[in-house]
């Protein structure tokens, strides 16, 4: 009966490795610049990314943690945050839900999020696109 219950458990958590593990195709031989691409040994270069006529803006986020060996839904964080999964590095990043235009405004969720106990609440740039 253990050595049951033990293989169970042991299935569960691997398959959630496994499903975190899989990294997508442009985490490996990143290009280093956007119009640059990189061409695999014996292949075609795959075509290059779209451009459009937009103006690029900078906007803020707040960050509050990190997870990396962490499931971000057995934690009950503030309904203000999401969790995003970054494939390349494996890691879940919780930050706000918004983008700010304007740094006070991030500021002010920042502070909130301080005195809601997220000491550690800092902000990130972001690049928009309009």
């Amino acid at each position: 009966m253990r050595i049951q219950l033990l293989f169970i458990i042991s299935f569960c958590c691997l398959g959630q490795l496994f499903s975190q593990d899989q990294k997508p195709a442009y985490c490996d031989n990143l290009p280093s610049t956007y119009g640059s691409v990189v061409v695999p040994p014996g292949g075609s270069p795959p075509p290059p990314l779209p451009r459009f006529a937009t103006i690029a803006q900078t906007e803020y986020k707040v960050q509050v943690a990190i997870l990396r060996d962490s499931d971000p839904r057995n934690f009950p964080f503030h309904p203000t945050l999401v969790a995003r999964y970054r494939p390349c590095e494996q890691v879940w990043v919780v930050e706000s839900r918004e983008s700010f235009a304007n740094r006070s405004e991030a500021d002010a969720l920042k502070n909130q999020l301080i005195g809601l106990g997220y000491q550690g609440a800092y902000i990130t740039d972001l690049v928009a696109y309009n």
